[in-house]
């Protein structure tokens, strides 16, 4: 009964532990393991500031009164991100320069390891990370002082919206559709996880189905990343400014935002919302040709039909050409200011 009263109270003390108070505890806790060398000081701080950082939105989530999601313990099979805050500290990029053709990174406690270097590294690295995917590892490097190439003017401005049946609408009326990778995966995955359900706890071959399944699912995530880096690309490549919407799940209110994708373009983002003009604009139930906002100018999800003025038009394609007006008049009123 003791030992409980005493844990409440603990529990309830409202003890703030920094990031400071556990690097100090971390070098008592290295000095009594025969055995810290296999790691390097520095790369444990960098885990340390990322619990940090984890608590902290942690409470900030209470303090808005979002679902807080408390931080999950990460073990051995959950853990899959180590990064070195300094290349040099507890490890090295191109460790081996000397070799002709091959690339090592050299980890503290693992030695040189081989890399398959998919593309030149341009500036001076400064972290290094080395994280897990299934049964594969990758290097992934943060560089300083890396050359910029500014593209040409392209002479264009452009707005999105984002969709459900089209993955973007441009206010040009171009679709980039949707390809549903998961439901096209659905047979494959559902395969997977009949045969995750079957296999023994704590078996081998549980392990190697839920390998299968997680690989399932990477395959989707990597193809809707590849969608959306290659469209995004090509956007920017394309237009001087980049008016995109703000979409506020909470009570689903739309802001129009300019976004400074290419050297030049204009900082509407920031510069705007500081002075009050990142505002709501309704760009869903907006017309873009009388300016009329109602709920019933949208009657279906595909369809914009004004019924003041009877302009007619693809929802998505409407609420683009609002979304690019906005993100043209923040440009103008920031650039007055």
């Amino acid at each position: 009964m003791r030992g409980t009263q005493a844990a409440a109270v603990k529990r309830s003390s409202r003890t703030k532990v920094s990031y400071g108070d556990q690097s100090a505890q971390l070098k008592e806790i290295r000095a009594f393991d025969p055995d810290h060398a296999r790691w390097s000081f520095s790369s444990q701080q960098a885990t340390l500031r990322r619990l940090t950082l984890a608590f902290a939105a942690f409470f900030r989530r209470v303090r808005a009164g979002e679902t807080p999601g408390y931080p999950r313990f990460k073990g051995a099979g959950w853990f899959d991100t180590v990064t070195w805050p300094v290349d040099g500290d507890g490890c090295r990029w191109d460790s081996q320069p000397e070799h002709p053709t091959t690339t090592f990174v050299r980890l503290q406690g693992i030695g040189h390891v081989r890399v398959h270097q998919h593309r030149p590294v341009a500036g001076g690295v400064r972290t290094i990370s080395v994280k897990r995917e299934g049964d594969r590892w990758y290097v992934v490097l943060s560089c300083d002082d890396v050359p910029v190439r500014p593209l040409e003017p392209a002479g264009a401005v452009v707005g999105v919206d984002m969709g459900v049946a089209s993955l973007v609408t441009t206010a040009k009326g171009r679709h980039v559709g949707n390809p549903r990778f998961l439901e096209r995966s659905a047979e494959k995955l559902a395969d997977a996880q009949r045969d995750l359900a079957r296999k023994k706890r704590g078996s081998t071959r549980l392990r190697r189905a839920a390998a299968l399944v997680a690989a399932q699912h990477r395959a989707v995530a990597r193809q809707r990343l590849d969608l959306a880096n290659k469209t995004a690309l090509e956007l920017v490549r394309d237009h001087d400014l980049i008016a995109v919407e703000k979409l506020t799940i909470k009570g689903m209110v739309r802001r129009a935002k300019a976004k400074p994708d290419r050297p030049g373009a204009f900082l509407a983002n920031g510069q705007a919302a500081k002075s009050g003009l990142n505002r709501s604009i309704h760009t869903p139930q907006r017309c873009a040709a009388c300016g009329h906002v109602a709920e019933e100018n949208r009657p279906s999800q595909a369809v914009f039909a004004c019924v003041t003025c009877g302009h007619t038009a693809h929802a998505d394609e409407n609420a683009a050409v609002n979304i690019l007006r906005a993100g043209l008049v923040l440009q103008t009123d920031a650039q007055a200011a």
